[in-house]
């Protein structure tokens, strides 16, 4: 909410997700060692001492599996995000529907004081005749003390 009613308010801005956050980063990287892993054991690299080949297809299948389920952890986490940021846009909206509604009743108001004002300075008000009378004023007599002189 503003402090102030000073301008209108800003439309809230459309994000395609929200922020991503520790365990997104998590999943995403091991998603991304485990397809490296995986592609590492299908090209047979020198890296991994594989000697049987039933070690070989267990490790293989292993990686498939893993990384398989990584990945489909990350769209689902995608997906979820997503989802998040289109219901915070939807509140943000109402919100700014609720805002919008209660500026455009106060920029009414303020308009309509204006032209009040504006059209009351222009009329002229006819001066009131008033009698004028004469107020005597009395003033209280003072308690005379006698002076030196007198004594």
């Amino acid at each position: 909410m503003p402090k102030t009613f000073d301008r209108a308010p800003e439309l809230p801005k459309v994000r395609r997700r929200i922020g991503r956050d520790t365990t997104e980063l998590l999943i995403t990287t091991l998603a991304l060692l485990g397809t490296a892993g995986l592609v590492g054991i299908m090209i047979r690299a020198s890296v991994f001492d594989i000697s049987s080949q039933g070690e070989y297809d267990f490790i293989k299948y292993f990686f498939i599996a893993s990384t398989a389920v990584l990945w489909l952890v990350v769209v689902r986490l995608e997906l979820t995000a997503k989802k998040k940021a289109e219901e915070v846009y939807d509140t943000q909206m109402k919100e700014y529907e609720i805002i919008r509604t209660k500026w455009l009743e106060i920029a009414t108001m303020k308009l309509e004081r204006e032209a009040h004002n504006t059209m009351g300075s222009n009329v002229m008000v006819p001066p009131a005749v008033t009698k004028s009378q004469m107020v005597e004023i009395k003033s209280e007599a003072s308690a005379d003390i006698g002076s030196d002189e007198e004594n």
